[in-house]
C-alpha cells in the first residue's frame, strides 16, 4: 500500500527554584611537604579529583521539572568550579575574540542542573548529545596554555560517571605567532575528541555529516565545513545569527573554537540537523521566534496579520511524544493567517495524490485518501512569506529546507489512513524520479510542521498509531483511529512531528495519520511544510 503524499532565540524557561550559584574560589594553593602518610594520600586523592577525571561538573544535579524551564543565558556568568579560574566577567569573554577582530560570538549559556533539565532526557536519544565546554584561564600556572575542558552526556542523558578531557593549545601555535586565547586550539583536535567520546559516525552515502548547535538551536559547525585559517580571510557578514547550515560553509578555526567555548553548552547531532529535545512528556518550553520580519511597506489584504508578523512572536513548544518525537504549539498562526490560508487555496483545491510506492502502482489514491488539497507559493504573499521565515525560525532549518505549502480539506467522513512522510528507497527501486531526489537516501524529508486552520468538535484528529513504540496490533487496519496518540485539530496551533531520528535515519514509529471528520457538514482546514534533511530548492532562502 503506498502511503506517501505528493511532493510538491531565545529560550526562556521557567524552573521551581532557578538555579544556584556556586561561591567563587581562587584555586587553592599547593599542598606543603609532610612525612605524613595519611596526609599525603589525601592530597593525592585531592589532586585526582582536581585534574578533572572522575569530577562531575558543577552541573550534575540535574533536577526534574515538569513545567517550563528556564535556561540562563549570559555573556559573562559562569559556574566556577573550585580547582580552576574559568572566564567569569565580560572581560573574560571578550577576551576570547581575536586580537585583530571582535567576533560576534553566540550567549553564554552555562553548565548548570537548571539549564541541563532542559536537554537531559529520562531515557537515551541516540544520535543527540550534549558537551559542557570550559575555557580554562592561563594565569596563576593554572593552565600554560590556552585549554578547553569537555564533559559529554552521550546520548543526552547522565552518565553513571564523568569523565572530563582537556585540549590545549600547543606551544608550537602560541610561538609561531598564534593568538594566546583558545582561539589558538585546533578545531580538528576538537573534532577528533567529539568524534572519539561521542563514537559519531562520518558523513556517509546515506549519512549527513554530522553538526554541533548552541542551545538555541543555532548552527557552529558542521563535520565538514570549510575551515580557513584567519579571520582575515573571513567575510565579516558571518556571524552567529546568520544561517550557516549549509554545508561546507567558511569559517576560521579560531570562530570555530570561540564559539564553541562562548556557548559552553552545545548539542551535537549525528543526522547534522536541529531537532527539539522532547526530554520527556508534558516538558515545555518558551522560545522567540526570529528573524522578525517587517511588512508595512507591502500591500496585504489582512492588515491584523501584517502586524501580528512584524512582533515579537514568543511559542511554547510542548512535548506530547518522545517516540515517536511529536512536539505541539499553539497560537503559532493567528486567526486572519489561517482564513487568508484557506481562502487562498479554495479555489484550486482538487482531490489529493500520492506517491505510489512500486508494488501499489496502478491503484487509485482514494483508497488510502480521501481529502482535497491545494499547493501554495510564497510568492508576493507577504503572509505567506511571513509564514516561511517564521516556520524556518521555528524549525531552526533555513527556508530552502522547505517544500511548497500543502493545504488540506477534510469534508464528513473524509480522511488520509496512516503512512510515513519519507521515501524509503527500497519502496522506490523503479522510481528513478524518486531516487534522484532523494540522492539513494543522503537527502529525505526530515521533519513536518502540521497547520491546524479550524477547529473541529469531533474527529479529525491526527493519529500516531506507534505512540510510545508500541507495536501495531495484530490484524492492524492503517484507517483504525482507535489505537495510538491522537492530537485533535485547534485553529492557529502546529504540531511538528519528526520522519528522521536525530541520527538521521528514517523513523517507523513516525507513522500517523487523519482520522475521519465525524458530523453533518463538517471541515477541516489543515496545512504542512515538509522540511528536508538538506537544501531542496522547492522555496527560496531570502
Amino acid at each position: 500500500m503506498s502511503l506517501k503524499k505528493a511532493s510538491a532565540a531565545t529560550t526562556t524557561n521557567k524552573t521551581n527554584g532557578g538555579s544556584s550559584k556556586k561561591k567563587k574560589t581562587a584555586a587553592a594553593a599547593p599542598p606543603k611537604q609532610t612525612n605524613n602518610t595519611g596526609l599525603s594520600i589525601f592530597v593525592a586523592v585531592i589532586a585526582f579529583f582536581a585534574l578533572g577525571v572522575l569530577s562531575p561538573p558543577s552541573l550534575h544535579a540535574v533536577r526534574h521539572v515538569a513545567t517550563i524551564q528556564e535556561l540562563d543565558v549570559s555573556s559573562s556568568s559562569l559556574e566556577v568550579d573550585d580547582d580552576v579560574k574559568e572566564a567569569q566577567s565580560s572581560e573574560s569573554l571578550a577576551s576570547l575574540s581575536t586580537n585583530n577582530n571582535k567576533l560576534r560570538l553566540p550567549p553564554h549559556t552555562p553548565c548548570t542542573s537548571a539549564n541541563l533539565a532542559n536537554y537531559i532526557h529520562d531515557t537515551p536519544v541516540p544520535g543527540l548529545h550534549i558537551v559542557c565546554i570550559d575555557s580554562l584561564l592561563n594565569d596563576d600556572n593554572i593552565e600554560s596554555n590556552p585549554t578547553l575542558r569537555f564533559a559529554f552526556f552521550q546520548n543526552a542523558i547522565k552518565p553513571k560517571l564523568y569523565q572530563r578531557k582537556k585540549l590545549t593549545a600547543s606551544e608550537a601555535t602560541n610561538n609561531s605567532g598564534g593568538s594566546d586565547d583558545v582561539g589558538s586550539i585546533d578545531w580538528n583536535q576538537v573534532k577528533q575528541l567529539m568524534v572519539k567520546e561521542l563514537k559519531l559516525t562520518p558523513e556517509g552515502p546515506r549519512q549527513q555529516p554530522w553538526a554541533v548547535f548552541t542551545p538555541l538551536g543555532e548552527r557552529i559547525v558542521g563535520e565538514n565545513d570549510d575551515v580557513i585559517i584567519s579571520n582575515e580571510q573571513q567575510s565579516s557578514s558571518f556571524s552567529w545569527k546568520n544561517d550557516r547550515r549549509s554545508k561546507n560553509t567558511i569559517k576560521s578555526n579560531a570562530q570555530i573554537v570561540q564559539e564553541l567555548a562562548s556557548s559552553g553548552m552545545v548539542l551535537v547531532f549525528q543526522g547534522g540537523n536541529w531537532r527539539w529535545p522532547g526530554v520527556r512528556e508534558g516538558f515545555q518550553r518558551t522560545v522567540e521566534l526570529l528573524p522578525r520580519l517587517d511588512f508595512t511597506n507591502e500591500n496585504t489584504d489582512s492588515t491584523a496579520s501584517v502586524a501580528a508578523a512584524t512582533n515579537k512572536r514568543n511559542i511554547t513548544i510542548e512535548t506530547l511524544s518522545m517516540t515517536p518525537l511529536v512536539v505541539s504549539i499553539k497560537g503559532f498562526l493567528t486567526d486572519p493567517e489561517c482564513d487568508h490560508i484557506a481562502s487562498k487555496a479554495e479555489p484550486n483545491m482538487k482531490y489529493s495524490g500520492v506517491s505510489l510506492k512500486d508494488v501499489d502502482k496502478g491503484k487509485a489514491a482514494s483508497n488510502w485518501r480521501t481529502s482535497q488539497s491545494a499547493f501554495l507559493h510564497s510568492n508576493n504573499d507577504p503572509i505567506l512569506t511571513a509564514i516561511d521565515h517564521r516556520t524556518a525560525s521555528l524549525t531552526r532549518l533555513p527556508k530552502v529546507h522547505q517544500e511548497i505549502l500543502q493545504v488540506l480539506r477534510y469534508g464528513t467522513s473524509e480522511k488520509y489512513d496512516a503512512h510515513h512522510d519519507y521515501f524509503d528507497p527500497k519502496d522506490y527501486k523503479s522510481d528513478p524520479n524518486t531516487l534522484n531526489l532523494i540522492e539513494n537516501g543522503k537527502k529525505n524529508r526530515f521533519a513536518t510542521v502540521f497547520w491546524y486552520l479550524t477547529t473541529v468538535k469531533e474527529g479529525g484528529e491526527t493519529i500516531f498509531p506507534r505512540y510510545r513504540n508500541k507495536p501495531l496490533p495484530r490484524g492492524y487496519a492503517y484507517s483504525d483511529c482507535n489505537h495510538g496518540l491522537k492530537v485533535k485539530p485547534q485553529k492557529g496551533k502546529v504540531i511538528i512531528f519528526y520522519s528522521l531520528d536525530a541520527r538521521g535515519q528514517m523513523d517507523p514509529l513516525s507513522l500517523h495519520g487523519a482520522c475521519p471528520v465525524i458530523g453533518e457538514d463538517a471541515v477541516k482546514w489543515a496545512a504542512n511544510k515538509w522540511i528536508w534533511s538538506g537544501p531542496m530548492g522547492f522555496t527560496a532562502d531570502d
